[in-house]
């Protein structure tokens, strides 16, 4: 199709009354006011878009729309015309495969530069950017503290793999100008990045079959099984920051992909819960044998009563040593299956947390073809009616 034939991109002007039938689905303003992705936009931004009213008093509200068949993130602007942008084109399994010219109608080109339509064009890229950028710091927040737990060359392939995340989604926008090789070859090594990611998982399932040995060994006490508790403990924490960091990498390279969509997203869901299963049945397997071998522990005989403030006497009077004694390793009992049992709770909101970022990547693409601007601050919006 040449450029003549292509639908135009819509731009039209929206009145205060338009926007009752709009919804917003993410700010992704560049100003450090008000800026939240797509993350944020359950709580901050979902609702009617009258919502942004007080943000955009005194200015012109334009709504921008592609046409079917192109997304916003496909825009680049055009170094030939100041009135058209390019629009990438992507073959059925979404590699890019050359790129056309679109202009905007519906308004004159001096309405036209106050939208500032290429910068509006890349709303989509800042919310995944954003997106992004929020996992990878998630993971900065306890990398040192987790990381710091993983065997040497284990942390190594992590702490790479996450700085080749943060590099190429930096400069996803830099490669959009480059051949499509260059392109293929960053995506390549995203993915190289992610399965190496993938093999410390595997590394550190492989580590609680050693627990699982020692726990079959130990005695019914205390102080045998509390070092196994810790170290159960340790691995569930690095595996939860693996799980964030192949969350991380499968976004970074779904934008590589300018594959965004919801069956893009069920992919690489899947591909993580499929990753994990190893992990989440061995811990499984080891969490009931240490729940059992907590329900035989048996204490000392006698011990003496705690809770009086460290007078001995008063201790002594309030509770035979016999009744402290099966009082404590009863609470020990209680604390060590509750730590347990935690952490099946603290994995099973990882893996959900994991799949909701990948979800907000997919909704910002279902939304991806319109978008709400005042010329600086640009919505992802949806104004289609129930």
């Amino acid at each position: 199709m040449s450029d003549k034939e292509l639908a135009p991109i819509s731009v039209e002007v929206v009145t205060i009354d338009d926007l009752d039938s709009i919804k917003v689905i993410a700010n992704t303003n560049t100003s450090k006011e008000n800026n939240a992705g797509i993350g944020e936009r359950a709580n901050a931004f979902l609702g009617l878009a009258s919502n942004v009213i007080d943000l955009v008093e005194g200015k012109q509200l334009y709504k921008v729309e592609v046409p079917e068949g192109y997304s916003l993130k496909d825009l680049v602007a055009s170094k030939k015309d100041p009135e058209a942008v390019r629009a990438l084109v992507r073959d059925p399994k979404g590699c890019l495969s050359g790129d056309v010219s679109l202009k905007a109608a519906g308004v004159g080109p001096a309405q036209i530069a106050s939208v500032g339509l290429a910068a509006a064009a890349m709303v989509v890229g800042q919310a995944y950017m954003t997106e992004i950028s929020d996992s990878l710091q998630r993971i900065d927040a306890k990398l040192e503290s987790i990381a710091s737990m993983i065997a040497g060359d284990q942390r190594a392939k992590v702490k790479n793999a996450l700085d080749i995340a943060r590099t190429y989604a930096a400069l996803h926008d830099d490669y959009l100008q480059k051949p499509a090789e260059a392109r293929q070859a960053a995506r390549n090594e995203i993915e190289g990045r992610y399965n190496d990611v993938g093999q410390v998982i595997d590394w550190i399932t492989g580590q609680l079959a050693g627990i699982e040995g020692k726990a079959r060994d130990a005695a019914e006490r205390e102080k045998d099984l509390e070092p196994l508790l810790k170290e159960i403990q340790s691995y569930e924490a690095q595996f939860g920051m693996c799980l964030q960091a192949l969350s991380a990498l499968a976004m970074t390279r779904m934008y590589y992909d300018g594959s965004m969509d919801d069956r893009s997203a069920l992919i690489e869901e899947q591909r993580i819960l499929d990753k994990s299963q190893g992990f989440l049945k061995k811990r499984q397997v080891l969490a009931a044998l240490m729940e059992m071998k907590i329900g035989g522990m048996k204490g000392a005989p006698i011990a003496l009563p705690r809770g009086t403030q460290g007078n001995a006497l008063k201790r002594l009077v309030s509770q035979t040593p016999r009744a402290a004694a099966k009082e404590q390793i009863l609470e020990a009992k209680v604390e060590m299956r509750a730590s347990l049992r935690s952490g099946e709770s603290k994995l099973r909101s990882e893996a959900e947390d994991r799949k909701g970022e990948i979800e907000r990547i997919a909704a910002a693409s279902r939304t991806a073809r319109t978008l709400l601007t005042d010329g600086t601050d640009c919505w992802l919006i949806d104004d289609q009616e129930d």
